[in-house]
């Protein structure tokens, strides 16, 4: 039986001690009339502690958690030493306070708490925009505090510095990646248009001190190019390939403020205004890349946005043709073709007699000699054709072709 007792009673006393052991560790300062706390953020594992936001500290009190013996010392922490300092007179378990900072307490001789003040302001010394790195592409937007609140990790023995966030929100006209940004500073891509930055700031704080609003605007330098086009040849005006010669009517649709414009069509030449229109003669691919330029600011930017292609020289002749049948249907004896720079059809009867001549390739023979309708039967044609390309070979076609009546 005393066994039993024994048992129990270690029992008892080590879940007392458990208990005493979490209360420890998640005991805390306290204080009176702080409109705001939230915990430091030291990292690596280091306990955090408490921060406390006051709109002033005219009454504040400081509470040490209750020890078992009664005993309590407090030091304020000190900047220029980097440590905190005891105050001789305070041991009682409870500190007025009247300036920020941190602030530690020893409890009983062993356990240390630590937490640290702050009385916020509600405005900013000002919004840097600032370039970063390359002033054409990249802007840097910080809001500079009037008054940090700076905290420091007595964890480590350097004592690094780290800074409350008061809490931000960007907005900017017109909107921008700059809109929904909390973070105090930011970088962004240079806008092409002028704009206007605000920022609001202790947005958090609210309740105890009323948010500030910043505004700055901004001179845009950067530029950014753009273009669209029309193909003017082809039935598709967004069409990228085509036969010889293909017109393409180029639009500048460049942002920022562009004084001067470059365009290469690949390797057949170049143009230098706003809206060039281009005709490409050769077969082959051609990337066309508009670069722009802001003569005063000296920022630049170029696109290869999209690359033409110019179809090969092709001719190929019909067999047959119904020209007194079924209107519009196989109607004309013409060539499929495409990049033919010169063409020349001729027809003849069986007996050699030329029929119909032509040197648009867009035209037909429409069965007819003179104004009357040719009979039935077998005729011949022979055509030339000769490419934009000079470097590519003529073509040649000679054959028999069916005029059908149905």
């Amino acid at each position: 039986m005393p066994t039993i007792q024994f048992i129990t009673v270690r029992r008892i006393f080590t879940v007392f001690f458990l208990l005493l052991v979490a209360w420890q560790m998640n005991a805390q300062i306290t204080s009176n009339d702080a409109f705001y706390s939230e915990s430091t953020e030291y990292g690596g594992g280091a306990v955090e502690d408490p921060i406390f936001f006051y709109s002033n500290m005219v009454s504040s009190i400081l509470t040490a958690p209750t020890g078992t013996g009664a005993s309590y010392q407090w030091y304020q922490y000190s900047t220029s030493n980097k440590a905190f300092e005891i105050i001789v007179s305070a041991t009682n378990q409870s500190l007025n306070i009247n300036s920020e900072g941190g602030y530690r307490v020893l409890v009983d001789g062993t356990e240390n708490y630590y937490c640290w003040n702050f009385v916020p302001q509600n405005q900013l010394d000002s919004i840097g925009t600032t370039p970063d790195k390359e002033a054409c592409n990249n802007l840097r937007l910080t809001a500079y505090v009037t008054k940090p609140l700076i905290y420091y990790n007595h964890h480590r023995s350097d004592a690094p510095a780290i800074n409350v966030d008061y809490g931000f929100i960007w907005s900017s006209i017109p909107s921008g990646p700059m809109d929904g940004v909390t973070e105090y500073t930011k970088q962004i891509s240079a806008p092409t248009e002028d704009t206007d930055y605000s920022v609001v700031f202790g947005e958090k704080f609210i309740g105890g001190i009323q948010p500030g609003n910043e505004d700055k605007s901004y001179i845009s330098i950067a530029v950014e190019a753009s273009y669209s086009f029309e193909s003017e040849s082809t039935s598709d005006n967004e069409a990228t390939e085509g036969s010889a010669p293909m017109v393409v009517r180029f639009t500048d649709e460049s942002k920022g403020g562009v004084t001067d414009w470059e365009w290469t069509f690949g390797e057949a030449g170049k143009d230098f205004i706003a809206d060039p229109i281009f005709t490409f003669q050769k077969f082959g691919e051609y990337p066309v890349t508009l670069k722009v330029r802001n003569m005063e600011t000296e920022c630049e930017d170029e696109i290869t946005q999209e690359t033409f292609n110019v179809q090969e020289m092709i001719v190929a002749a019909p067999n047959a043709f119904t020209p007194f049948s079924s209107p519009g249907e196989n109607d004309e004896f013409k060539v499929v073709y495409r990049s033919v720079a010169k063409f020349t059809m001729l027809i003849y009867n069986r007996w050699g007699r030329k029929v119909y001549q032509s040197s648009n390739p867009a035209a037909g023979w429409d069965g007819r000699i003179g104004n009357q309708k040719a009979e039935p039967g077998v005729y011949f044609y022979r055509i030339e054709a000769e490419s934009y390309n000079k470097e590519e070979k003529k073509i040649q076609l000679e054959g028999a072709v069916h005029l059908i009546v149905n």
